[in-house]
């Protein structure tokens, strides 16, 4: 018994020994964390950045360059004039301006070469417009975790260690920088874009209604979608790599035999661009508009090597189905005529009657759905040979508020069906059933 009550005194002393060890323990850290929260982090360098004349970067493997301001853009000053990138150097400041010290490593080192610092890993060197007028950041090697770097500021012999974000924010190249837009026109503003390469060639301009146009001639309907692809394409397009700096030597890369080229006009410019042999992956390009030589991703050359066909717009119809409000259908059996009220479908002809709005929708999308699928080669004044001089079948849509109207045609010669809008110069050819819907909806009418 007494045995059992001496456990019982050494169990409780245990507890209370633990709890006391986690009060003090506790009331230690809620310590810290205040010393913590009253000390605000320290930046690596506090001033804003439109207050940022120019900045050195001087890689330790690398050619060093200098940005600079002017005005309110930013250039390449040196080794060479070039434009910037505005929105990378704006990032790059902004990383710059925003740094903050994780932990001073060591106040004072003995060796700078065991935190990569002499010679550090990239020099950034700062002038400003206000204090300080001058800065300068080494940065070194990874901390051994990998989740820091070594870095010092110049009139301060310590060593600290920034978060390793800033490592790959801070230590960029000249190529990073540099302005890589492969085009600078305004592609919002291009009006014509001409593409040639060894065995296709095509153009398209912009007509008065701001809508693409397929030259082949005679003016086509351009496929929207396409169309809008290629402009993204230009809008987009970026040096992968600068490959010479001047436009010696075309030959070498193939510039003088191009695989492919661009031509594109603007109201202020035009700008032609060219591809010549592939690089690896990529292929070798010029910019009339720009000094180097550069590669660009292959996936520009499938995008612009298309045949024309490719390029036009298939589709017959280009209204939405929910904002019909009339439609007229012709056939070799008669003419009906259908009005929407109060979003109710009405036959209107050959008799007036009340229809049914899901018949109606199966009829008014069978419509809609009439695509070509290829383009003869004929003569736009020669309809006869595809029956559209005397059409059997006829189509007219009207829709939206402004009550805008389509009207196609269409023929059957023998088993090939035949089609053309009223604003086309030059028939298509469709499915051989792609009358077969329509047909049977509006045969369940």
């Amino acid at each position: 018994m007494r045995k059992q009550y001496w456990n019982t005194l050494v169990a409780l002393a245990f507890l209370g020994a633990l709890w006391a060890g986690f009060r003090y323990y506790d009331r230690r850290k809620t310590r810290e964390a205040k010393k913590t929260e009253s000390k605000p982090a320290e930046n690596v360098l506090s001033v804003e950045s439109s207050k940022i004349r120019s900045f050195t970067l001087s890689p330790r493997d690398g050619e060093a360059f200098t940005c600079t301001r002017d005005g309110k853009t930013w250039v390449i000053s040196q080794p060479s004039q070039l434009a910037a990138d505005q929105t990378a150097v704006s990032s790059w400041l902004s990383s710059l301006t925003s740094a903050t010290i994780d932990d001073v490593v060591d106040a004072h080192p003995s060796n700078l070469k065991d935190y990569g610092l002499d010679p550090p890993a990239i020099l950034i060197e700062v002038s400003t417009e206000t204090k300080p007028p001058n800065f300068t950041l080494r940065m070194g090697d990874q901390t051994p975790t990998s989740s820091g770097v070594y870095a010092q500021i110049a009139g301060n012999p310590r060593v600290v260690s920034l978060p390793s974000y800033d490592k790959s924010s801070l230590e960029k190249t000249l190529f990073d920088l540099r302005d890589k837009r492969a085009v600078t026109l305004d592609v919002d503003q291009v009006s014509r874009i001409e593409a040639r390469s060894k065995d296709k060639r095509w153009t398209l301009e912009k007509n008065p209604d701001g809508v693409w146009d397929l030259v082949l001639p005679p003016l086509v309907r351009a496929d929207r979608s396409s169309v809008d692809g290629m402009v993204s394409q230009l809008r987009n397009l970026t040096m992968q790599a600068v490959v010479s700096e001047d436009k010696k030597e075309l030959g070498k890369y193939g510039l003088d035999s191009p695989t492919l080229t661009v031509k594109m006009k603007a109201p202020q410019d035009t700008q032609t661009l060219v591809l010549g042999k592939k690089d690896g992956e990529r292929y070798d390009a010029m910019n009339s508009a720009l000094d180097p030589i550069f590669t660009v991703e292959n996936y520009f050359l499938t995008q612009f090597q298309k045949d024309p066909a490719d390029l036009r717009d298939k589709a017959l119809f280009s209204f939405s189905t929910f904002d019909v409000k009339h439609l007229e259908v012709d056939t070799p059996k008669g003419h009906w005529a259908f009005e929407q009220q109060n979003n109710k479908w009405k036959q209107t002809e050959p008799k007036a009657k009340d229809v049914a709005n899901d018949k109606m929708d199966a009829l008014v999308n069978s419509v809609h759905a009439l695509r070509a699928e290829s383009f003869p080669k004929a003569s736009a004044g020669d309809p006869s040979a595809f029956g559209l001089n005397k059409p059997a079948y006829s189509f007219k849509v009207q829709f939206g508020d402004k009550k805008q109207t389509e009207t196609v045609q269409a023929a059957k010669v023998g088993d090939k069906v035949y089609a053309q809008r009223d604003t086309d110069l030059l028939p298509s050819q469709l499915a051989a059933t792609a009358l077969d819907d329509m047909e049977k909806a509006l045969g369940a009418l």
